[in-house]
C-alpha cells in the first residue's frame, strides 16, 4: 500500500512538474508619474499585471487599470465632421479625470521592461465649461443662436477605443521600465492622449463632440506587488 502512495506521489510530482515547463506566470505591479508638456499635465495611476508563458519568458501579454488626468489651460477642441471645419470650442482651462481598462504588450530584457498599452474602455469625468463656440457667421447654420458664444461642455463620459475612435477619451504609451532592485524601479515613456468634450446642444452638421489630442514625455516610479 505504502509502494502504491509512494507511485501515485511520484506520478503527481512528475506531471505538476512537467506542467509547470507549459504554465504561465502573472506578475504585476503600479506605476505614479506624470506627463508634461507646454504647461499640459497628464498624471496617472496605473495597475498593470502581465502574463509571460514559461517557454517564452521574455514575452509578455498585459492588462490593467489606469486612472488618469489631463490638465491644460487655453485649448482649442475641434470637430472630426470634415463639414465642420473651421468649427472650434475654446476653452480657457480643461480639468478632465479618466478611469480606463487598458491592454499591452511589453518584452523583458534583465531589469528591463519595454512595452506599449492602450486604453480599451473607460469613463471620464469633469467639470461642466462654458466653451466658446467660434464659428464663421456665413453661411448660417442650424445653430446659429451659437455662433461665436458660449456653450456649455464636459468631457464625453463613457469611451471606446481612444486610439482609434476619435470622439473618445484617454490615452496610450510607449515605455522603457527598469527595475532598480526587486522593490522599486523607474519609468520613461511617451504618451499619446486625446480628449474629446460634449457640448449640452447639437451644433452645426448635428456636432455635439469635439477633440484634441496631446504628445508628451512621461517618467514614473514603478513598485512590484508580487513576483
Amino acid at each position: 500500500m505504502k509502494i502504491v502512495r509512494l507511485a501515485v506521489v511520484l506520478f503527481l510530482l512528475s506531471t505538476v512538474a512537467t506542467y509547470a515547463q507549459y504554465t504561465s506566470r502573472v506578475t504585476s505591479g503600479i506605476d505614479l508619474g506624470t506627463g508634461y508638456y507646454d504647461k499640459e499635465w497628464a498624471p496617472s495611476v496605473m495597475y498593470h499585471q502581465e502574463l509571460s508563458v514559461k517557454a517564452f519568458p521574455w514575452f509578455n501579454l498585459g492588462w490593467g487599470v489606469r486612472t488618469a488626468a489631463y490638465y491644460t489651460g487655453d485649448k482649442s477642441l475641434v470637430p472630426d465632421n470634415i463639414q465642420s471645419k473651421g468649427d472650434s470650442l475654446k476653452f480657457g482651462r480643461i480639468t478632465s479625470n479618466s478611469l480606463s481598462v487598458l491592454l499591452g504588450i511589453s518584452l523583458k530584457f534583465g531589469n528591463f521592461d519595454i512595452g506599449a498599452n492602450t486604453d480599451i474602455m473607460g469613463i471620464a469625468i469633469g467639470v461642466k465649461r462654458n466653451a466658446y463656440y467660434a464659428k464663421n457667421a456665413f453661411p448660417t447654420g442650424e445653430s446659429s443662436d451659437y455662433y461665436n458664444s458660449n456653450v456649455p461642455s464636459s468631457p464625453n463620459f463613457f469611451n471606446v477605443v481612444p486610439l482609434a475612435v476619435e470622439k473618445n477619451s484617454g490615452q496610450s504609451e510607449v515605455f522603457v521600465r527598469y527595475w532598480i532592485n526587486e522593490r522599486v524601479g523607474v519609468k520613461l515613456g511617451y504618451v499619446h492622449g486625446r480628449q474629446t468634450y460634449k457640448t449640452d446642444v447639437k451644433l452645426d452638421n448635428n456636432q455635439n463632440m469635439f477633440s484634441t489630442t496631446y504628445d508628451m514625455p512621461y517618467v514614473a516610479v514603478s513598485f512590484p506587488l508580487y513576483n
